[in-house]
């Protein structure tokens, strides 16, 4: 049989095994997050932001104790009010548009009008997809002859816009969605400095039809 001293040094060591576990659990970290909705376009004041406790095993990797560090960085996308501030979430230029993506170098950003979802596969062409570009031309404004023409393949899209140049289908508040009457109006895309006057005479003479690129 288990003797009253095995059993009091079992009880002892359960006490002890479960106070670690409990001094474990307890330890809060700082980490800083928005102290309130945050867009992507100004540097980051004292104002924007605020640290907080947390269990340490929360922590995400990335995360800052100290808001020092991100005081004149700029954000890559907007955040909610509570949300964590990561260091890769930082930079020190402005996202162009307000998915956080970046227009990448050498490229130049050009609106394609887009007047129905038809045109977009539906409206499911989002930020950050690869699209086909094609013209049609527009009888009375495009030249006699000229046909349907691919004019760029995989182009990335940059951002989707609406009929009233805001951005289609953007959260507008936390929990609440843009109005569902609205309508596509375009769709930005990256193109070569060669193409950009071919792109406006194509613009003033064509509609466009996009294409979903699938991942090379």
């Amino acid at each position: 049989m288990i003797g009253q001293r095995t059993l009091i040094a079992l009880a002892v060591a359960a006490g002890a095994l479960a106070g670690i576990l409990y001094y474990v659990g307890a330890q809060r970290s700082p980490v800083v997050v928005a102290a309130r909705d945050i867009d992507a376009t100004h540097p980051l004041t004292s104002e924007d932001l605020t640290t907080v406790s947390i269990p340490s095993d929360s922590v995400p990797a990335g995360a800052l104790a100290d808001a020092t560090g991100a005081l004149g960085k700029l954000l890559r996308a907007p955040l909610w009010r509570g949300q964590i501030v990561l260091e890769p979430a930082l930079s020190d230029q402005a996202a162009l548009f307000r998915t956080g993506l970046a227009l990448p170098s050498g490229m130049r950003a050009v609106a394609l009008p887009v007047s129905s979802a038809a045109q977009a596969v539906g409206g499911a062409i989002v930020p950050g997809a690869r699209v086909d570009v094609i013209a049609v031309p527009v009888a009375g404004r495009a030249p006699a002859g000229r046909t349907a023409e691919l004019l760029l393949q995989a182009a990335m899209v940059l951002d989707v816009r609406s009929e009233t140049g805001s951005p289609f289908g953007a959260v507008m508040a936390k929990g609440t969605v843009s109005s569902l009457g609205e309508r596509i109006g375009g769709v930005v895309v990256a193109i070569d400095p060669l193409d950009e006057v071919r792109f406006a005479d194509r613009i003033a003479t064509s509609t466009f039809v996009l294409a979903l690129a699938g991942s090379r």
